[in-house]
């Protein structure tokens, strides 16, 4: 029955779009472009619901001090002491969590007890928004089986590290760093990509890196305008750039191997090694002059790594980067679809930084974060209809462990509750750090069921196999008695005891404030009935229903 119950409310967040005649989220906001005084709320003030939805955008899942002193800096308490401005700011700062690729446990235990545990909870919610637009898939590393390092594993730890060393850096730096590392050299065959045969016949370089490059990782298929409308002429959109220019910038990048003590001969290739970036070899480079985007030329004759920073720059420069980048952590961190005013004036904060820097993501985070769209209680009321997005399955699982005060125990290394948590991620769609394409988990661009236009990313992975491996997955973080021997604990002690008071918590802490009364009604309901069992089976009930209702399910 309880099963019957939740899964009726948890397929109702596949039906629960806006109806026609909803406000378009795209309408253009009466907003100044790069204000930073917040509207809703003083930033500096944040009432506890305003806490609270900043804490879903920027942790893997708001969680309460629970008297500890002083409120950890992840805690609503810590939040509403120092205001939304300063709570960045030391998020900038915090320590960084690291992954080690010859750990006993797997990048994705490793994942889950970071998001669980770390410090560094901002810094991770951008690395994980930045994986999922750069993409290396740890599925896409072969084993080496001449070597006894686990090269997969080797390989993605040093990405995954290097994501959240840059995530509040230099977005042109990144660009560099992403295109030089060896698991993306071997992800997307960019290492020992040659313009030559060993007998120095030209031959054309595989063009995978540079094509997703520039569809998937910077630019898109069609030209944007800074709002992050499509450019329509005619009414069609316009393609950012053609197959001539795949194949410019696949010649420009030609060239580079995995690092050694010397190149290669001719047409030649070194073999495989995850401990520093690649190398440039111009034996084989393609040293003629190729023509980029925007009618930009590569210097005649120049060497492998003078034509990649010219291809990187032509690029980073280019006026669809920011509106299809900024757009894509807007709807990984905040909403899948941001008015159009909210891109542009993130878009306005990674052309200039207010210093003239272009592409500092750490202004860029700051102002998605601070926007009007994001803070205050509850969405704009002229969006509430349209705002927010499907929680994906790790925040599903992160969100309700760190929301009952949850703890990942190892046992001195005995046991791997991070694992379960990564198992339980793969069953609803969601395997990290192992996408299944250079697609990642879902497009961007994938539209929200019936949603009348709406953009619902995460809702490409939401289906009737994985709705139900919702239910189960907090069935079984509820009810099992398995799961805590496995080290995943919870503390069900939080919860009031009395119904009433225990729905008011739900609706106060998970929902901020909005839930609605028909919910309200069903879990009163629930576990006031007299089969609902003792008061332990009564509080699993309350969270079961509440996390799986639409309400919980679309972060808003």
């Amino acid at each position: 029955m309880i099963r019957r119950l939740t899964l009726s409310l948890l397929v109702c967040t596949v039906a629960c779009v806006p109806e026609e005649g909803s406000p378009n989220p795209d309408t253009p906001q009466p907003e100044t472009p790069g204000q930073q005084t917040q509207r809703a709320e003083p930033l500096d003030t944040p009432s506890e619901p305003n806490a609270l939805r900043f804490l879903e955008q920027a942790t893997f899942g708001p969680r309460l001090a629970h008297g500890v002193t002083p409120p950890p800096g992840d805690s609503v308490e810590h939040i509403m002491a120092v205001g939304i401005r300063q709570a960045i700011t030391e998020q900038f700062a915090a320590p960084r969590s690291t992954f080690d690729g010859l750990a006993t446990e797997d990048l994705g235990s490793q994942f889950f007890h970071h998001a669980i545990h770390g410090q560094d909870q901002l810094r991770q919610r951008v690395a994980f928004a930045l994986s999922q637009v750069l993409v290396v898939s740890q599925n896409g590393i072969p084993n080496l089986i001449s070597t006894p390092e686990p090269e997969p594993r080797v390989a993605m730890a040093s990405y995954l590290n290097l994501l959240n060393q840059r995530a509040f850096g230099d977005f042109r730096q990144l660009m560099e760093d992403v295109t030089l590392h060896p698991a993306m050299g071997t992800y997307l065959d960019l290492a020992n990509n040659k313009a030559f045969k060993p007998n120095g016949q030209p031959i054309a370089p595989n063009e995978n890196y540079a094509r997703e490059l520039l569809q998937l990782f910077t630019l898109g298929l069609y030209q944007l305008q800074e709002n992050g409308e499509p450019v329509l002429v005619a009414g069609e959109k316009v393609p950012v750039y053609t197959e001539a220019h795949v194949q410019a910038f696949a010649h420009t990048l030609s060239g580079w191997t995995y690092a050694a003590p010397t190149c290669p001969a001719l047409g030649r290739s070194n073999p495989a090694t995850y401990a520093a970036p690649m190398m440039d070899c111009d034996v084989n480079h393609d040293r003629t002059s190729r023509e980029l985007l925007r009618g930009v030329w590569t210097t005649p004759g120049a060497g492998a790594r003078q034509h990649m920073e010219e291809a990187l720059d032509n690029i980073f420069n280019d006026p669809n980067l920011p509106p299809f980048l900024c757009k894509q952590l807007i709807q990984h961190l905040v909403t899948s679809n941001p008015s159009q005013a909210y891109v542009q004036d993130i878009v306005n904060a990674f052309k200039d930084n207010g210093s003239g820097k272009r592409g500092d993501l750490r202004t860029v985070i700051r102002r998605i974060l601070q926007h009007d769209e994001a803070r205050g209680a509850t969405p704009p009321a002229s969006q509430l209809a349209t705002f927010g997005h499907l929680r994906p399955p790790a925040l599903h699982v992160t969100t309700l462990v760190r929301g009952l005060d949850g703890t990942l125990d190892t046992l001195g290394g005995t046991q791997d509750p991070g694992a379960l948590l990564s198992d339980w991620s793969q069953g609803m769609g969601q395997h990290v750090p192992r996408a299944p394409s250079v697609f990642s988990y879902y497009p961007p661009g994938a539209p929200a069921p019936g949603g009348g236009g709406l953009l619902g990313p995460e809702f490409a992975i939401l289906d009737t196999a994985t709705v139900t491996a919702r239910a189960n997955v907090t069935h079984d973080l509820l009810f099992r008695a398995t799961t805590a021997t496995k080290g995943v604990l919870v503390d069900l002690d939080i919860l009031p005891s009395a119904s009433a008071d225990l729905v008011q918590w739900l609706d106060r802490y998970w929902l901020h404030g909005t839930m609605s009364e028909d919910l309200h009604d069903v879990v009163l309901n629930a576990i006031s009935h007299p089969d609902a069992g003792d008061l332990t089976r009564r509080k699993r009930l309350a969270v079961y229903l509440t996390s799986l209702s639409p309400e919980f399910q679309i972060q808003r």
